[in-house]
């Protein structure tokens, strides 16, 4: 029985595993089968009578796929004990092969292998060993990442070149080619499955609610006008380039305006009205000139209506001094209203 096969089994599974044990994601695998065996030929020898050529048989190996379509495979055959006329014809030995794998669907591939098989005969009151040809075919199913079930057949040629002198008086050697089909289970201790990253989903935010905003601005009459007219003053135009700016700095969308204009209570009723009406008008066709919608402008006239002195003036009968003192009711509001949105 050849002892020089297991030790290499040993040292190579070593090897490999100590290669693996350096890069955790390398296809390292090892597995173990079982089965049957055919030594073809063994009953045709002269001088037998009662031979045996099947046998059981069963497998050890170790292997590393460097691609998902490559590998190479290193392993221990017990290649089965048959018999001649009773006494034991038996074959092991190592087997070293290259493995070229090709999926075939989900999770079953199937593969073929050639190499060599260094073999170890005792049979015919003589042994023998030499290395022959190996040739094989296989199936494997992959259960997980961990196991794969898998079938193999192997071919071996002239495994044994043995003297049949005690069995045949022509002194012929026997060569015999063996058969062996096994059942493996195959652990691999590094093998990881890729997983497609998967995109988180994009959350969209919701735009922000657009918020109605009102702006309030209000002018002296007196920087806009002479007293009792609506025809605007230099300085009027200035102070209203200056309001149509902060207008557009609001930046109101979809944005309306209402011009008031107001007197104070010098005068008749309907001078008054009238008067604060045309300064009303003056203003709004001036933001209408800068720009404004004509459509979204309106004017109101109020006269004396809602005096801001109140009666603080009552006792002034100087005409001069009244007029300055009622300066605060002569006036014009602009309130602005419109959509601002917010800025995300």
């Amino acid at each position: 029985m050849m002892k020089m096969a297991p030790s290499l089994i040993a040292i190579a599974m070593a090897t490999l595993g100590a290669t693996a044990a350096q890069a955790a994601d390398n296809d390292l695998y090892l597995g173990v089968g079982a089965g049957a065996a055919h030594i073809n030929g063994l009953n045709k020898i002269d001088g037998v009578k009662d031979g045996e050529e099947n046998a059981a048989a069963a497998n050890a190996f170790v292997g590393y796929n460097f691609t998902e379509n490559f590998g190479a495979e290193l392993g221990y055959q017990y290649a089965g004990r048959g018999n001649t006329n009773g006494s034991r014809f038996e074959n092991q030995g190592a087997t070293l092969s290259g493995i070229g794998r090709l999926p075939v669907a989900k999770d079953l591939s199937i593969f073929a292998e050639g190499g060599a098989y260094w073999a170890h005969t005792d049979g015919l009151e003589t042994s023998d060993t030499r290395v022959s040809p190996l040739a094989g075919l296989g199936l494997t199913y992959k259960l997980n990442d961990a196991l794969d079930l898998q079938a193999r057949y192997r071919y071996m040629w002239n495994v044994s070149d043995i003297s049949t002198s005690a069995y045949n008086t022509s002194g012929d050697n026997y060569k015999d080619n063996q058969s062996i089909g096994t059942v493996e289970v195959v652990y691999h201790p590094f093998r990881t499955s890729y997983v497609e990253p998967v995109a988180a989903p994009v959350v969209e935010e919701a735009a922000p609610a657009p918020v109605m905003v009102e702006k309030n601005f209000t002018m002296s009459s007196d920087v806009l006008f002479a007293f009792g007219k609506s025809t605007l003053k230099p300085e009027g135009v200035e102070a209203l380039n200056g309001l149509y700016q902060q207008i557009i700095d609001a930046q109101p969308k979809d944005g309306s305006a209402v011009v008031v204009g107001y007197s104070d209570r010098i005068g008749s009723d309907a001078y008054n009205q009238k008067l604060s009406e045309a300064r009303a008008r003056t203003v709004a066709d001036f933001l209408v000139g800068k720009g404004m919608a004509a459509g979204k402008v309106a004017i109101e006239g109020q006269g004396e209506a809602n005096p801001v002195t109140g009666t603080q003036c009552d006792g002034i009968k100087a005409k001069a001094q009244l007029i300055a003192c009622l300066a605060p009711d002569r006036r014009v509001e602009v309130r602005v209203s419109g959509v601002q949105e917010v800025q995300q």
